[in-house]
């Protein structure tokens, strides 16, 4: 089959991301012999990849339509809109206008309410979770004349993890615009974080990717985007089963050392570990913190003190590995003394950079949505196209927003709301985080 593979995000904060997703599944459909093309809509602009679509529909002539929803709004409640799902449904509907075959919506947006968000978007088909082996089946099924009922959505684990088909023209945009390109080594999550839903998507084992074909990716975005950074999608990078060491040991021994990121959780990291992580290339870590006192990590599931994590950025920066972290103020045994308690921790972190985030989004598949269905914050007709947050109970959403920012009003390190300084973190990504990392570095030396 002649198949196009978009994407249907124009979202940018924090930063545009490359789909990834979409270019997984671009992989798996052509090693199965299938003629695919790659859209992202991105590329264009909202007001003009109408009429690039049309173009790619008129020359291509496909036959199957997939589109590919990353999210469905941001986790910021201070700049909660439902003008992003809004937005999404508006591809959906475009793509209607120009091309009259069967459309497929898949993505971990899509898969967050995959009924709910069938229903908003007109779609006929859907893909729930992983992708690799429910799409080959739907597209053998299309091809073979024996489609699924129409509004169906399959869900198959994938029989193999595969890695993405990067699209170089799409790589080469996302490189000028963030120096990121994302790789992913493997799916699965063992912790339980109360807000997350990587378990709930992707499973609580891991599932590992052959060490060869993660280098391999690597070994791509070097020579294709040498200035750019890789970015480790993994839910966490530094695994317990620590298949990342294989990775990073593997760069070393095959000259692919280069600036890299990823999710990194104080848990179980060792002094050796940071240096290994360093050696290899690792330039920022995204450190997932996301609780500001060790009363609130707790009741967000996490498996360490506030203590651990502050040790953990002091060995980071004493590497000049730049550290960012996250914390979510109002989540379970919030109260207003610990909101207290963790403004002053959180500015204790400083020169750590840390977003600060008001409230939980709630999201299906996460455990917390069972707290809040249970304390009465859902009503019975919420479903998660509509943005959703969760606070503690006595936890007012508007002072806390008020004492946030009072607490944070005058710290260079700490940023809220998340958004306000979202152009400056995308200039700086855009000029290159490694190259202004490395510039700086110089001139320490330099003044030394």
């Amino acid at each position: 089959m002649r198949i196009v593979i978009s994407s249907a995000n124009f979202c940018i904060e924090p930063l545009p991301v490359y789909p990834l997703g979409m270019s997984v599944i671009a992989g798996v459909l052509d090693a199965a012999g299938h003629t695919v093309r790659q859209f992202d809509p991105m590329l264009y602009g909202m007001e003009q990849y109408p009429a690039e679509a049309e173009k790619l529909c008129r020359e291509f002539q496909p036959e199957l339509l997939c589109i590919s929803i990353r999210n469905l709004d941001v986790a910021d409640s201070q700049s909660a809109t439902e003008e992003f799902f809004h937005e999404i449904c508006a591809v959906v509907e475009q793509w209607k206008k120009i091309f009259s075959g069967p459309i497929v919506l898949g993505g971990s947006g899509f898969s967050m309410n995959p009924t709910a968000v069938m229903q908003h978007s007109g779609a006929d088909y859907g893909v729930a979770g992983e992708g690799e082996s429910a799409i080959l089946a739907l597209v053998s099924a299309l091809a073979n004349g024996n489609p699924p009922a129409h509004g169906s959505i399959i869900s198959m684990k994938a029989e193999k993890i595969a890695g993405a088909r990067y699209s170089r023209r799409i790589a080469d945009y996302y490189n000028r615009e963030t120096h990121n390109i994302p790789i992913q080594t493997k799916r699965g999550c063992p912790f339980k974080c109360v807000y997350c839903t990587y378990p709930s998507l992707e499973g609580h084992t891991l599932r590992l990717r052959p060490v060869d074909e993660v280098l391999q990716d690597i070994a791509f975005v070097k020579e294709n985007s040498p200035d750019a950074m890789v970015y480790f999608t993994d839910s966490i990078f530094n695994d317990p089963s620590r298949h990342y060491e294989k990775i990073l040991r593997g760069m070393l021994a095959h000259n692919l050392v280069m600036p890299w990121t990823g999710f990194i959780t104080p848990h179980a990291l060792s002094a050796t570990d940071i240096d290994l992580l360093a050696a290899s290339g690792l330039i920022c870590a995204d450190l997932g913190v996301d609780g500001s006192t060790d009363k609130t990590l707790a009741g967000l599931g996490k498996s360490f003190t506030f203590q651990q994590a502050k040790n953990c950025c002091e060995q980071l920066l004493e590497r000049n590995i730049g550290v960012n972290a996250n914390a979510m103020f109002g989540g379970p045994g919030e109260t207003w003394e610990t909101v207290q308690e963790g403004i002053s921790n959180m500015r204790s972190l400083a020169p750590v950079y840390s977003i600060i985030f008001s409230g939980i989004r709630l999201l299906s598949g996460a455990p917390l949505i069972q707290t809040a269905r249970q304390q009465g914050v859902i009503g019975p007709d919420w479903d998660d196209t509509t943005p959703l947050y969760y606070y503690a109970p006595g936890i007012e959403p508007e002072k806390l927003h008020q004492m946030l920012l009072e607490g944070f009003r005058d710290s260079k390190y700490c940023v809220y709301p998340p958004a306000s300084r979202s152009d400056d973190f995308r200039m700086l990504h855009k000029y290159g985080y490694a190259k202004l990392k490395a510039w700086g570095l110089e001139q320490t030396r330099r003044r030394k």
